[in-house]
């Protein structure tokens, strides 16, 4: 009896799969498929979402270039503030007997601030004036018309910089 059973359900099986798999190729779809108007939809919406990226890069970018136009501006209106001439004296001192001072120079000499390891490369952090520039050790930099070169002591705890004659 139970053999039948098992018999009867195989032929069962069977011919009901042998029957899907015909409706499936013969109807030729893809259950599965997304029907053309969702799939122009979501190509539509990253289309957009592309060219917003692409606006919103090029407007980060103009202001960071308006920051940057103000920046100079203001840096400008400052190197012409100390660019302006002296007053003029009032003949208080005689022009005959006053020596002539030597300009005292605006911008200190380099000094090294630290260094840092990145990947193997040792560069130095040199503070120039206001600015601060990074150096390797041994390559030559110029500041003021002169050139400075970046060296460390035997042991490699100090840094200091040296001026190299032209």
């Amino acid at each position: 009896m139970q053999k039948w059973k098992i018999m009867i359900a195989t032929a069962i099986a069977s011919l009901s799969s042998g029957s899907y798999a015909d409706d499936v190729v013969n109807n030729g779809e893809n259950p599965a498929a997304v029907p053309a108007p969702v799939q122009e939809h979501i190509s539509k919406l990253m289309q957009d979402d592309v060219e917003y990226n692409e606006k919103l890069r090029e407007l980060s970018h103009l202001v960071v270039l308006a920051k940057l136009r103000l920046e100079i501006a203001k840096i400008k209106s400052e190197a012409s503030e100390l660019s302006a001439p002296p007053p003029v004296n009032n003949g208080e001192e005689k022009s005959g007997t006053a020596e002539a001072k030597p300009p005292v120079a605006l911008i200190s000499p380099p000094r090294v601030l630290m260094l840092s390891q990145i990947a193997g490369v040792t560069k130095a952090a040199v503070s120039v004036g206001t600015k601060t520039i990074f150096v390797r050790i041994g390559e030559l930099f110029a500041v003021n018309g002169k050139r400075y070169v970046v060296h460390q002591d035997k042991s490699g705890q100090r840094s200091f910089v040296q001026e190299v004659p032209q």
